[in-house]
């Protein structure tokens, strides 16, 4: 151990189903058991918390998980607005959607996760040590069917060796930079930067914007109790529903939480939304000021076509939203769209993180 070892912990999380928390609790027990004074709290608490490292005795961790290949929203905003480093010593860690299939273990990829938001804390002044990406149970079912409980437990077992051997790491005060993990991270994080700059700016309003209510929903509020970002709105008098706001991080724990597993990701929907917001509405703009059909095709893939169908996506995505959820209301069109989604078949499921309970990440 190094002369000043380090005497306390503190690990800050965002969790949906519970996958960076559960890494989190991990890395607190290893670090309680080591004799470190050992504080779990959220990255929100933390935002408005002086955190008590700032005397360099202690390390702070930061945990989240990877959305777009990279960060979401809400993370790198709450590190921005962490209080300032003082040259604290920190540690990422991205959880990222690990699957199985038979004997065979699927890595995810967190891409420039980790990367970017030790960027952001060298800004504020912290001392990054280390970065590490950790493969857990994969929870987006809006894209897949949730996999058995077998291969949860396999893929958090595995997540857990990973997590202890990264544990040591910060015991012994190494740094955690020169890994092939972090080669693999950063090179897909480069070639994958437009995705997530494409989610970040897009894709992220888009994929919140599948979310519905089925008839099972009945208006119990649960959602928008537990939402992390606040981005749930319950609509109605007398039959009160769900609505996902611009500011859904589609993590899922609505999803995971929801005692009827009534909340779906429409699949006939997003098609539907998907031919809405993809409307080439500069060349339909440009030919009705009478620009000749010569021109029409250069305007529309000029940086004017392309700001025009920038500045159409957004009203087009939360107008159509507010329409489709007023059609739900509907019982005809809600079993339509219900019925027409591959979440709502029997096998599709939904995931949380098995040993994490609701108060954990409430």
């Amino acid at each position: 151990m190094p002369d000043k070892a380090y005497i306390r912990a503190t690990i800050c999380f965002w969790s949906g189903t519970g996958n960076s928390y559960r890494v989190s609790n991990l890395m607190g027990k290893i670090a309680e058991n080591s004799g470190l004074e050992t504080h779990i709290l959220s990255l929100d608490k933390a935002r408005s918390t002086k955190l008590s490292n700032t005397e360099k005795k202690g390390f702070i961790g930061i945990v989240f998980p990877t959305h777009g290949f990279t960060a979401p929203w809400h993370v790198l905003k709450s590190v921005w607005k962490l209080p300032q480093g003082n040259f604290t010593h920190v540690y990422c860690i991205a959880t990222r959607a690990g699957l199985k299939f038979g004997s065979v273990f699927i890595p995810g990829i967190s891409g420039s996760a980790t990367f970017v938001i030790s960027l952001i804390l060298l800004l504020k002044s912290y001392k990054v040590c280390g970065t590490m990406s950790v493969d857990m149970p994969s929870n987006w079912y809006s894209l897949h069917p949730i996999q058995t409980r077998k291969s949860h437990e396999a893929i958090i077992d595995r997540a857990e060796h990973k997590v202890t051997g990264f544990m040591n790491k910060i015991l012994s005060q190494s740094k955690v930079w020169f890994t092939t993990n972090n080669l693999y991270e950063i090179t897909l994080g480069i070639l994958l930067s437009f995705v997530s700059l494409g989610y970040l700016l897009f894709g992220k309003f888009f994929l919140a914007k599948l979310f519905f209510a089925n008839s099972s929903c009945d208006g119990c509020g649960l959602c928008e109790k537990h939402c992390p970002v606040k981005a749930i709105t319950m609509w109605g008098n007398d039959q009160r529903r769900p609505y996902w706001k611009y500011n859904c991080e589609s993590c899922m724990k609505c999803a995971a939480i929801c005692p009827h597993n009534a909340i779906e990701a429409g699949h006939s929907w997003g098609v539907i939304l998907y031919v809405i917001t993809a409307f080439p509405i500069s060349v339909y703009l440009f030919s009705l000021f009478g620009v000749d059909s010569a021109s029409i095709g250069q305007f529309g893939a000029s940086w004017i076509g392309t700001a025009v169908n920038i500045f159409y996506f957004y009203p087009a995505i939360f107008v159509s939203y507010y329409f489709f959820n007023l059609l739900i209301r509907i019982p005809l069109f809600n079993y339509l769209f219900t019925h027409t989604t591959m979440t709502h078949l029997p096998f599709w499921g939904r995931y949380r993180e098995p040993k994490t309970k609701l108060k954990d990440i409430a």
